[in-house]
């Protein structure tokens, strides 16, 4: 009994009294869907089914009123209302004949799947009387081509800084598109447009694009989340000339956390290193940003003059936010090197959430000291010298002192064989 009334809850019919039935009409589609942000032109049939069901045979007589002057409108829901003040009518329908109507409606761009159409019906009958009732039909709605792609770039978002995106609208009819509104929004608790919308386009040519520069602001993500989708929903209105259309786009992003990394703390050991020689830089990385860092290395990139000593690059390995990573690494200057003030760069590589390569600069610089003359290798070279001339000196003495012993002997020898000699004779 209910779904029988429910048809029928709209109803009212009006007239000098007695009032009598109006015709017994149905109305029903043959179309199966409609196209969510367009003008839809929907098929609406009228059928006189006569007089109502005798209550003594329990059959319709299919005699009865004419269905006069039949107007059709669409009656303004959330998710579709009629295109402008334009009803279709039907001068008259005789009882069990029909009558094909086209009634205008908009149907909403984010309009449901599942479509529920209110029609309002007013027609006369026996010239005298009205009857005016709201029929409901169903039917599916989908996305149609509009002839209009909405793109955004870039698909990342950083959270915690004001970002600035591009809208690309591309117009792929044959025909221009004009008085274009379009509105961007995204959730209020993750995100904030910071431009006034919506925009106003005036004409996209037919197969031509055109870009819109929206700014926002994505909250930071105190849950320290590494990453969220945040999707920003985009509706265009336009006409193409004589009809109206709407285009409704959900766009996915992904907003990530930020890492910033703050260098502090160089030192360098020894504070003046001289030409030739090793010394050590260190310093301190902190991450003040919302999300870590992973895999991070360091690499000191050399002046001329100056080289690697060991490996060219430190590994780091993962920084947590809101923490701090000593690092250290050696270098070498060379020989020849002047004295003077040489800034080192540093590249400091390392993957964020989304695990892109991301490569950031530090710098520092590294005193050298002049060079010592060679005072080492002059010291080394005298003392080298002075032992020569020292083994040299000792060397001749040594064998003055041998010569004076062996003419000593030689001397004391002959004076004893002379003295035998004396004795013999």
């Amino acid at each position: 009994m209910l779904l029988l009334v429910l048809p029928l809850a709209f109803a009212g019919t009006s007239g000098p009294a007695p009032i009598p039935a109006p015709p017994n009409f149905h109305i029903s589609s043959n179309a199966t869907y409609l196209c969510k942000g367009q003008i839809n032109y929907i098929p609406i049939i009228v059928t006189d089914g006569g007089t109502p069901t005798s209550l003594a045979t329990g059959s319709q007589t299919g005699y009865g009123p004419t269905m006069q002057n039949t107007q059709l409108s669409v009656a303004s829901t959330k998710n579709m209302y009629p295109a402008g003040n334009v009803t279709a009518t039907a001068p008259n329908i005789n009882p069990g004949n029909s009558s094909m109507l086209k009634v205008p409606a908009f149907v909403n761009a984010n309009a449901s799947t599942n479509l529920q159409a209110q029609i309002n019906i007013n027609y006369y009958y026996d010239t005298l009387y009205s009857d005016s009732e709201t029929r409901n039909l169903s039917f599916l709605a989908q996305s149609c081509p509009s002839g209009l792609n909405i793109s955004i770039f870039p698909k990342i978002l950083t959270q915690g800084v004001i970002q600035n995106i591009t809208v690309n609208l591309t117009n792929s009819r044959n025909a221009s598109i004009s008085s274009l509104l379009l509105h961007l929004t995204g959730p209020s608790q993750q995100g904030t447009l910071r431009t006034t919308q919506p925009t106003q386009v005036a004409l996209i040519p037919a197969h031509s694009s055109i870009s819109m520069k929206e700014s926002l602001f994505i909250a930071r993500n105190s849950t320290q989340i590494q990453s969220v989708s945040v999707p920003l929903n985009v509706t265009a209105t336009f006409y193409n000339g004589t009809n109206l259309y709407q285009v409704f786009e959900s766009l996915p992003t992904l907003a990530s956390g930020i890492v910033d990394l703050e260098t502090s703390g160089f030192t360098v050991s020894p504070s003046i290193p001289s030409p030739l020689s090793v010394f050590s830089i260190s310093f301190v990385m902190t991450d003040i940003g919302t999300t870590g860092a992973s895999a991070m290395t360091v690499t000191p990139i050399p002046p001329k003059g100056f080289s690697a000593f060991g490996s060219n690059s430190t590994f780091v390995g993962d920084i947590g936010a809101d923490t701090q990573t000593p690092v250290t690494f050696s270098m070498i200057a060379g020989n020849s090197i002047a004295p003077g003030t040489y800034s080192i760069p540093i590249r400091l590589n390392y993957l964020n959430n989304l695990r892109q390569n991301i490569t950031v600069w530090a710098n520092t610089t590294v005193t050298i000291a002049p060079a010592v003359a060679n005072i080492s290798t002059g010291l080394n070279g005298r003392t080298s010298s002075s032992g020569s001339g020292l083994f040299i000196l000792i060397l001749i003495i040594a064998i003055i002192v041998l010569g004076y012993l062996y003419y000593k002997e030689r001397k004391a020898l002959r004076k004893h064989l002379s003295g035998r000699k004396d004795e013999g004779k």
